[in-house]
């Protein structure tokens, strides 16, 4: 028995000795450099909102707990470099099933590096900056566009992003509680079914993202303890969100007066009760995307949005496109469409095409200065632009 116990545990090293080397050898790329002139710092939140049961938790008792993070422009960077995730020995296991990749693949995320910095002054002596707020999918978390979340802070802008508790890959508390997504889903099932899932699991990230908000104007009168509360210009709020992230932050802003532009990165909109969609909008609002989705109703929805909403619209398509190009997904590596986490595209024109989209939206309808961004869209030959503009 001792030799057999011997030689199970020889092989059990060998194997796993395997597997960190091939996860070592794994080509995954660092998050791309952003393109503006300010350095970036970060800060993360841990916030309660006691106003709310938790939908998700079969404990009534539970409050709705969340993790925010907030990414500000800084003076200069810190000694202490910020990686693309947290916690990423603990995240093995849920990103590798929520992608379906091996877990050698996940286990090399602690080696991608950002341009974020931690214990980094915010800059001072300057106006205040647009706020945007980031709305992860289905399974998402709040890294999963950091690359577009850099891009928009180096230019001049805050960033908050959220974990959507229960409804995030993995969610980890302070005191190392770790949350797992909650196993309610049910995207082909039938109408009644499919309601009594989404109705409230929407109604919950709507809700998170107005407690946001509310955490922001705590902030800025310093309830809320910060260095950058004065940066906050709370008269310039954004939002955007990828899949369900963009179905609810369009949903977020038709509902609440202080979202004053909105954008999403191939939204699914089917989740949003038809209330909701139907009320009146005048907002800026962008959608970029895929060609067209697995359900047909979802881009209905979209262009019914488009159609009937007051003000400026657009709705972009970028030919070839998959879900997940609207993600960091195809930057961190060259094996990402092998495993259905990209298209063909390649990542620099997806890249090249997605940040110029958010920065030049943003620019254009928060800050309100003039750019060439739908020049530069318009000379790519793959996008596909239709603008939308119905007066009041």
């Amino acid at each position: 028995m001792g030799l057999i116990k011997l030689l199970l545990i020889s092989i059990m090293s060998l194997f796993m000795g395997c597997s960190f080397m091939v996860s070592r050898l794994i080509p995954l790329n660092d998050i791309k450099s952003p393109t503006g002139n300010y350095q970036i710092g970060t800060e993360t939140f841990y916030w309660v909102d006691t106003s709310r049961a938790e939908w998700f938790s079969e404990n009534s008792k539970d409050k709705r707990e969340l993790i925010v993070q907030a990414w500000y422009p800084a003076n200069a960077r810190s000694d202490k470099k910020y990686s693309w995730v947290d916690y990423s020995n603990q995240r093995v296991e849920s990103l590798s099933e929520s992608f379906d990749v091996p877990k050698f693949m996940v286990r090399a995320v602690d080696r991608v590096s950002t341009d974020t910095y931690i214990e980094t002054i915010p800059i001072q002596d300057v106006k205040e900056f647009p706020i945007i707020i980031f709305s992860h999918g289905f399974e998402g978390f709040r890294f999963q566009n950091t690359t577009q979340i850099q891009e928009l802070v180096s230019h001049g802008y805050i960033v908050f992003a959220l974990d959507h508790t229960y409804d995030a890959t993995l969610t980890i508390f302070p005191d190392g509680t770790q949350i797992e997504r909650a196993k309610k889903y049910c995207y082909n099932c039938e109408e009644e079914e499919f309601r009594e899932v989404f109705n409230p699991q929407i109604d919950t990230r709507i809700s998170d993202i107005i407690f946001i908000l509310d955490q922001i104007e705590k902030i800025k009168t310093n309830e809320i303890a910060t260095n950058f509360s004065n940066l906050l210009d709370l008269d310039k709020i954004g939002i955007f969100g990828h899949s369900f992230g963009g179905g609810t932050s369009l949903a977020a802003s038709i509902l609440d007066s202080r979202i004053k532009s909105c954008l999403s990165l191939d939204g699914w909109y089917v989740p949003i009760i038809p209330n909701v969609y139907n009320q009146e909008f005048h907002k800026p609002f962008l959608h970029l995307g895929q060609t067209k989705w697995s359900k047909v109703e979802n881009y209905q929805i979209l262009d019914q949005i488009l159609e009937s909403k007051e003000g400026v619209g657009y709705k972009l398509s970028l030919e070839g496109a998959h879900h997940y190009d609207f993600t960091d997904s195809p930057h961190l590596s060259n094996l990402a469409s092998k495993f259905d986490l990209s298209s063909e595209l390649k990542s620099d024109e997806i890249l090249e095409v997605t940040n110029t989209t958010v920065l030049g939206f943003f620019d254009s309808y928060l800050k309100e200065i003039e750019t060439n961004w739908l020049d530069k869209l318009n000379s790519n030959d793959n996008i596909i632009i239709k603008k939308f503009n119905k007066k009041d």
